[in-house]
């Protein structure tokens, strides 16, 4: 079944919207601190202009193949198998980290006494199957929940106006260049999500335009910049570069009349939906890249495997410190270089001629 560009776009909003909008926030703020929301500026021109290249690989694919059909065409079956496991890997990685950081938000905000694992299977059983029922299941969900985290979006921004102070944003550089590079990699190395891009458009009814990456691109950028400056002028750069879920904190603020302070659930309701589409389409993506490996053919083996090595991660007994430094200072500069090394290799493979007999139809 193939889909609309439009619908395709819900579907990456909160797949990536929910990494730039929480998974980035607490390491961008903690590295760029007062500059946090410039090294977003910055960045945003960098992902215009990957951007372009992207839309640039993919119209190199005018049938629209299977990312690895194509590559297979061009380069052989063995580049396209080494293409397959690195993408699996960084599909399998970044699924992890968005699973542990949903349940340590559960766990350390709403549910501190209760097991990891009754938080975990709830939640891993809905997005496997969401995943299980294919593509369609996702897109159709992407569709419903979208609007509804976009309004509250516009809520938190509109009823905690009075409590932020845009004077904290200022002044900008005071402490050089090196908190703006390390912070531009980050937001570099988390938007390498884009990158799913590549493993869906076979699924679009017609190509992605270059309007529709510039639109895609801007809103992405805008979910880093706006809680970026709202937890800057809310809390100032030293609070909020010590904070564990700084998006999060925003909610906390707001009150509406004398009797009502804790709004705070609906921030539930958006996390929910961001990493439960993130986490089941992660899921359907590990699985899907290897159907056609005979090892691997059963579906249902597959994903129980799947949500068993993301569950025993998520559950390992490690400190969420060590864990936060691993992804801060290892993690996004790894999938910023990765993400360099896969545009650059499919960019040049994109100009190399179809081999003989390797056409598919």
């Amino acid at each position: 079944m193939q889909f609309s560009r439009i619908q395709l776009i819900f579907v990456l909003i909160l797949f990536i919207g929910i990494s730039n909008h929480v998974l980035i926030m607490p390491h961008l703020l903690a590295t760029g601190k007062r500059d946090a929301w410039i090294c977003v500026l910055i960045a945003y021109a960098f992902l215009l202009s990957w951007g372009c290249i992207l839309y640039l690989i993919m119209k190199k694919n005018p049938k629209r193949l299977f990312l690895f059909d194509w590559v297979k065409e061009r380069a052989g079956r063995t580049v396209s198998r080494v293409f397959m496991s690195i993408f699996w890997v960084f599909i399998f990685t970044i699924s992890a980290i968005s699973f542990y950081d949903l349940i340590q938000s559960v766990h350390i905000y709403f549910l501190p006494h209760t097991p990891s694992i009754a938080v975990l299977l709830p939640f891993l059983l809905i997005s496997a199957w969401s995943a299980y029922n294919g593509l369609k299941s996702i897109v159709y969900v992407s569709a419903v929940l979208l609007p509804i985290v976009w309004m509250l979006g516009v809520f938190v921004s509109l009823f905690t106006a009075e409590e932020k102070d845009y004077s904290y944003l200022m002044p900008v550089f005071t402490e050089g260049y090196p908190p703006i590079v390390k912070g531009t990699i980050i937001i570099l190395g988390g938007s390498a999500d884009l990158l799913v891009l590549l493993l869906l458009q076979h699924r679009l009814k017609k190509p992605l335009t270059g309007q529709n990456l510039f639109v895609l691109i801007t809103i992405l950028a805008g979910l880093i910049l706006g809680p970026t400056m709202g937890c800057l002028s809310s809390f100032g750069p030293t609070l909020a570069a010590n904070m564990r879920f700084p998006a999060f904190e925003q909610w906390r603020l707001i009150t509406l009349g004398e009797y009502i302070s804790h709004v705070d659930f609906l921030a539930v309701f958006q996390l929910l939906s961001g990493e439960i589409i993130r986490i089941s389409l992660g899921l359907y993506l590990l699985t899907n890249m290897l159907k056609d490996y005979p090892a691997f053919s059963n579906k249902k083996q597959m994903f129980v495997v799947v949500s068993l090595l993301l569950g025993i991660l998520t559950l390992a007994p490690v400190s969420d410190m060590w864990v936060q430094m691993i992804i801060g200072h290892f993690f996004y500069p790894a999938a910023f270089a990765f993400a360099v090394f896969i545009t650059l290799a499919l960019l040049i493979i994109s100009y190399l001629p179809v081999r003989k007999g390797t056409q598919t139809l």
